[in-house]
Order: C-alpha cells, then sequence, then structure tokens
C-alpha cells in the first residue's frame, strides 16, 4: 500500500497587516479546510503559526472549532513548531525551548492532543536540533529530500521516514518528495496520481509538505485550486484510488510503519534558500549551474545556509545580534518581556528569498517594536536618567562598537565605519527611527528582459524596466556620517550614490571615548583624514560631539579643522536617516537657507531638527528594488537627508556645526 502524508504548513508573519491575513484566510484556509471536510475519507497534516492562532482567536473563533472538529475525528493532524514561527536553529536554547513549549501548551489545551511533530521554519535544519526536539518531546519533524541527497541517499531510498540523533537522543525524520511539491497544485490532479501509481506495490510512505498559501493566496492560485476544482478533484481521485493508495498522518505512518534507517543530515535548507543565502555573484552562479545541470547532478549542489543571511545583509545582522541581546537581558530579568522577545524572533524579516522578507518595512519594523519592548520590561528598575554603556565587537566585524542605553532610548555608534549612528531608539514607542534597509544588489537584478515594478507607498505601479530603478548603496546608510562632496555633486547624483565623495570619513575609522555631564552623556569621536580639493589632498580633523538624553534627543556638535599647510575649500554634508512611514513626511527635493526642519510622522511623531547655520538640505527617497511573489517591487525604506555647508579654511583654521535632534513622539495611548 502505498501511503500519501499531505501536509499544509500556514503562516502569516509577525506585524503583516491584518487585511493580508484576511485575504489569506478568506481565499486559502478557510476553503481547504470546507473542501477537506466535504472528503472525509481523505487525511491531512496541518501546521500553523502561533501568529494565525492568534488571530483566529481574535477574528475567526469558528474556524478553530472546524480545526478541532476535524482533529477530533482523525481527519488533520495538528504539527506543533516555534510558536512565533523562528528559525530555531539559530536561538538561544531557552528561547527554543520555551517557543516549542508554547505551541505544545496552546494545541494541548484547544484543540486536546499533544502535538508529536515540529514544523521547522523554511525547513532549516541543524543537527544539534534532534536533541532540542527530542528534549522538547517531539517524535518527528519534516525535511526536504534534498537534505538527504546531501547526506548520501539515493531518491529511491526516500520512501519512509530516517532516525537521526544528536548526543544519544533520537528523532525521526520525513523526507518531503520535491516532485510532488513542484506538481501539487501546478499540474493536473492526474498527474499527481500517475506519479504516485509509480509506488504501486511498494510499502512506500511518500510526504508532499509545502506553503498553504499555495493553494489559494499565491498568483492565480485561488481560480486553479476553488474555482476550477483543483483541490476538489484530486480529493476525489484519493478516494477512488482507495485500493493501493491511501492518506495517513505523520503519527499514523510512526506507528504502522519502521524507520528506513540512521542518518545524519548537514547543516541546510531547501536549495532555494541556499540559493538566496549567497552573494549575489554566487547566487546567480549557482542559479545558472543548477538550471543547466543534468538531474542526477542537481542534488549535489548546494549553497548557503540560513546564517549566511546575517553576513549578506548587516540589517539583519544587526537584528539578530539586537534579538540576542535582548534575551539575554531577558533571562536575567527573570524572564521579563519574553513573549514580546518571541514575537520579535518571527524569522521573516531577516532574511529575503522570493518574499519581501527584510525589504518589507512593516514587518522589520515590528521586530524592532517587539525587541524594544522586551528590553523595556527587562530594564523596568533601572533608573530614568541612567545610561549603560559598552564597548564591544557587537556585530562580529572585527571592529567594537559602542552601544548606550538608558531606559527609554538607545544610541548604536559603529566607530569603526565613519562614526555612525546606524541605531537611534525610543522604546516607549517602539521605535528605531533609522531602521532602514539600504539599497543591496540582488542576483535578480542582472537578469535579462523587462518587468513590471508594483510599488508600494507613493511608486504605484510602473510600466518600465526595472533596472533604470536600480541603485547600490557603497555603504550602510546611518545617521551622522560624514561627507566630503566634490563640487561638481547634484542632487540626483547623491541620490543614485554616484557622485565625488571627496573625503575618507565615510568608511574610515574614528577614535572614541564618552564622557557623563549633567545634561546627558557625550559621545566624542574623532578622525585624521584627508579630503581632495581640487588636485591638492588636504589634511582635515573632522570632531564629533555627540550629546545624548537620557529621554531620546541628541545633538551632534561637529569642529572640522584644517590641520594641513595649503587652504580648504570644503563642502561638508553630515547624513541623516530616517525610517518614516510615508515619504510625504520629508519630500524629496533640495532647499536654501534651511535653519530648521519639523517632521511629523504618523505613525511615531514628531522630530524637530535644528542647524547652527542655514543649510542646503537635500533629500531623497530611499527605494528598494527586490522581489516578491507578485514580481519585482518598489519599496520605500525612508528618507535620507544631507544639510550641507560650504567653507574655505585656512591652514589651521575651522569651522563649527551643529546638528540637534529633537523628539516629541507620539502619545504611546
Amino acid at each position: 500500500m502505498v501511503k500519501l502524508i499531505f501536509a499544509v504548513h500556514n503562516h502569516q508573519p509577525v506585524g503583516n497587516f491584518d487585511h493580508v491575513v484576511k485575504e489569506a484566510f478568506d481565499k486559502s484556509y478557510l476553503p481547504f479546510t470546507e473542501v477537506l471536510r466535504r472528503h472525509p475519507a481523505v487525511k491531512v497534516s496541518m501546521h500553523f503559526s502561533g501568529i494565525l492562532f492568534d488571530w483566529f482567536e481574535s477574528h475567526e473563533p469558528a474556524y478553530l472549532d472546524a480545526l478541532r472538529e476535524l482533529s477530533d475525528r482523525g481527519q488533520a493532524e495538528l504539527l506543533g513548531g516555534g510558536y512565533y514561527e523562528p528559525i530555531l536553529a539559530v536561538l538561544p536554547e531557552d528561547d527554543q525551548a520555551g517557543q516549542v513549549a508554547k505551541m505544545q501548551a496552546y494545541i494541548n489545551k484547544r484543540f486536546g492532543v499533544f502535538p508529536k511533530g515540529v514544523w521547522l521554519a523554511e525547513r532549516v535544519w541543524e543537527p544539534q536540533l534532534a536533541g532540542t526536539l527530542s528534549d522538547a518531546g517531539a517524535d518527528y519533524t519534516v525535511l526536504d529530500d534534498i537534505h538527504f541527497f546531501s547526506a548520501g541517499l539515493a531518491e529511491k531510498d526516500l520512501t519512509g521516514y530516517f532516525t537521526t540523533e544528536f548526543g544519544g537522543r533520537h528523532l525521526q525524520v520525513f523526507p518531503i518528495n520535491h516532485r510532488l511539491r513542484y506538481l501539487m497544485p501546478f499540474a493536473d490532479p492526474e498527474k499527481t496520481i500517475d506519479y504516485l501509481r509509480t509506488f504501486e506495490g511498494r510499502d512506500a510512505v511518500l510526504v508532499m509538505a509545502d506553503d498553504g498559501e499555495k493553494f489559494g493566496l499565491w498568483p492565480k492560485t485561488h481560480e486553479l485550486v476553488y474555482k476550477k476544482g483543483w483541490l476538489d478533484r484530486f480529493f476525489t481521485l484519493l478516494e477512488r484510488n482507495a485500493s493501493w493508495l491511501e492518506t495517513a498522518s505523520f503519527s499514523e505512518c510512526l506507528s504502522g510503519t519502521r524507520s528506513k534507517g540512521l542518518a545524519y543530515l548537514p547543516t541546510t535548507s531547501y536549495h532555494e534558500l541556499s540559493q538566496w543565502a549567497l552573494p549575489p555573484a554566487a547566487s546567480g552562479r549557482l542559479a545558472g549551474i543548477w538550471k543547466n545541470a543534468a538531474e542526477d547532478f542537481q542534488p549535489y549542489l548546494r549553497g548557503g545556509y540560513f546564517r549566511n543571511f546575517f553576513s549578506k545583509y548587516p540589517e539583519s545582522n544587526s537584528i539578530y545580534r539586537r534579538m540576542l541581546r535582548v534575551s539575554a537581558r531577558s533571562r536575567a530579568a527573570g524572564g521579563a518581556g519574553r513573549e514580546s522577545l518571541w514575537k520579535a524572533q518571527c524569522n521573516c524579516g531577516y532574511w529575503h528569498g522570493v518574499f519581501g522578507g527584510i525589504y518589507l518595512p512593516h514587518i522589520r519594523k515590528a521586530i524592532y517594536a517587539n525587541l524594544l519592548a522586551a528590553s523595556a520590561a527587562a530594564s523596568a528598575g533601572s533608573a530614568g536618567d541612567h545610561f549603560d554603556v559598552t564597548e564591544e565587537d557587537w556585530d562580529a566585524d572585527g571592529r567594537p562598537e559602542l552601544l548606550v542605553e538608558s531606559r527609554q532610548a538607545a544610541f548604536y555608534f559603529s566607530p569603526g565605519k565613519g562614526g555612525g549612528l546606524w541605531e537611534w531608539d525610543y522604546l516607549p514607542r517602539g521605535m528605531n527611527f533609522c531602521a532602514v534597509v539600504s539599497r543591496h544588489p540582488e542576483a535578480y537584478h542582472e537578469e535579462s528582459g523587462a518587468e513590471n515594478i508594483t510599488g508600494s507607498g507613493k511608486a504605484g505601479h510602473l510600466k518600465k524596466d526595472f533596472k533604470k530603478s536600480v541603485f547600490y548603496d557603497w555603504h550602510r546608510r546611518m545617521n551622522l556620517l560624514d561627507h566630503f562632496f566634490h563640487p561638481d555633486t547634484k542632487l540626483e547624483d547623491f541620490r543614485k550614490a554616484s557622485y565625488g565623495e571627496q573625503g575618507d570619513f565615510v568608511l574610515g575609522e574614528y577614535s572614541c571615548k564618552t564622557g557623563r555631564g549633567p545634561l546627558g552623556l557625550t559621545v566624542s569621536l574623532a578622525r585624521d583624514g584627508s579630503v581632495w580639493t581640487g588636485d591638492r589632498r588636504a589634511e582635515i580633523r573632522v570632531e564629533k560631539n555627540v550629546l545624548l538624553k537620557a529621554e531620546g534627543s541628541w545633538e551632534a556638535s561637529y569642529k572640522v579643522s584644517n590641520t594641513g599647510r595649503h587652504a580648504a575649500d570644503l563642502w561638508f554634508a553630515p547624513e541623516l536617516v530616517f525610517s518614516f512611514s510615508d515619504p510625504g513626511v520629508c519630500p524629496e527635493g533640495e532647499r536654501r537657507g534651511i535653519s530648521a526642519l519639523r517632521l511629523e510622522d504618523p505613525v511615531w511623531g514628531e522630530v524637530k531638527l535644528d542647524f547652527s547655520d542655514p543649510v542646503l538640505l537635500w533629500v531623497f527617497d530611499l527605494d528598494t528594488i527586490s522581489r516578491s511573489e507578485e514580481g519585482i517591487e518598489k519599496t520605500y525604506q525612508g528618507g535620507v537627508l544631507a544639510p550641507s555647508v560650504k567653507k574655505m579654511l585656512a591652514p589651521g583654521g575651522f569651522f563649527e556645526f551643529t546638528v540637534k535632534a529633537s523628539l516629541n513622539p507620539v502619545n504611546s495611548d
């Protein structure tokens, strides 16, 4: 008898728009169960992330009752997992155990069963998870067949589950059949039955496990799966072929069949993710090699794995390191803020593949909001005006960063990368005011042919070659990076990151020290560098003393000195970056004679900028071009501001310039 395990994984990220979740429910989750209920002989396995369970409790409790009915009659097996859909392998051990236990407790209470299986987000596997999941009471998990191919197993052998272990703790692992993944629901249902029939006469267990959203939410699938009846036809075919083919749950197959043996699976995920995790050039090369490789060779082609995203995207690394820091702080505070911390561990905003991921501001900002809520809860007992100062190589780049934190605010500086302020947090509102993503190269930017751009915010829908909108930042976008422009530079050049940077300060290393005073804590950064002026290199010293106030405001006082023997004609512009919720907060363009600027954001409140001298102010929208399930997408990340002054400095001369950022956040109620 051939046994088919048909499993769907349903998930929406923390911070996703309510109307998007509602659309997924209406187009995918609800109609799937409605069709299933009309075919009581068909069994499925289902995984829902805790984010969806919470949404169902608030918006569609009757759907949970329907799931309970399916579970009670043995038609649906519910899988556990990390409650907020984290990548379990990269979490601290306490959080791994806590997330899994929370899901187990919810399913046990709401559905009256203890889930014996664990769904791993993005099927990211590291060998130590065998011990972690076994300790949590799990019997099995589900991984792609490429995991098994990477361990040397052949496709013909993957007709059942295997046993793996870590430190003597055992876990059963079911392989997902990639052919079934690609057939369902895109080929006629008869094609899937024809493929399954090739196993007729054997005691084979075959698994199709994939995103439930491909059955209704993905583009054009709702019409295919429900309006044209693909799912109903498929379930009918399963019933008609019951003489040799039956549907079963994972647990039924565990109790009814034996393990096919011991297998040690390497660290990996599904092939596409291993390709996306590589740097752009390597990712593009692997895609080409995979496309042209013979099918027999493809199982031996491997890319990177999930942790590579932390080195590929500095912003992802920042979120990840912040999460680890907050997790440690929560543990030290007896678990304070733990629920918010777990929400912040939802994987979607940490990486990018075929979906927007880290390029989606609302998903990324939701991570920060929860991290800051957890941090605030863990530090609730500290004095309001006290600063904690930490100097450490926080992002593992070989250079120390400076982390300054109070009960209400946090300021993270990178002395080794231009002395920039890359994170500016206001904890009561859960806001990181510079939570933008820089414009990174992606392998698909080089793909031939024109594609339409779908846009968020102001972008709308553009009908043009997306490559015309692609620009790359040569440095990470952050506050207080010190530019010296070439005299011919225009705003459009600056926007395109294609201009003459005359100084060596943006990526240069600054000395750093701190001092406490009655007004707050001052971070003093300085660099002796050079600026090309005409055909001569001028020796220039930049000093910036950044006064930080415990309630979240700051003031940067600059002193720019000519330490050389020749006069220097300078055009100086400290960069400012804000993750505005809307481009209308600070429209693009050039303004002259600006001494103050009021930035009123409807989401995070008001920031008032004051300049000691009237400035030429440039503003451009930071738009990224990334891939989504709808195609190539332009996404507004925030605004980049460049207040600039022009000064002629004689040898030994200097000028002073101050930028003040005052915070007036929206009330939290």
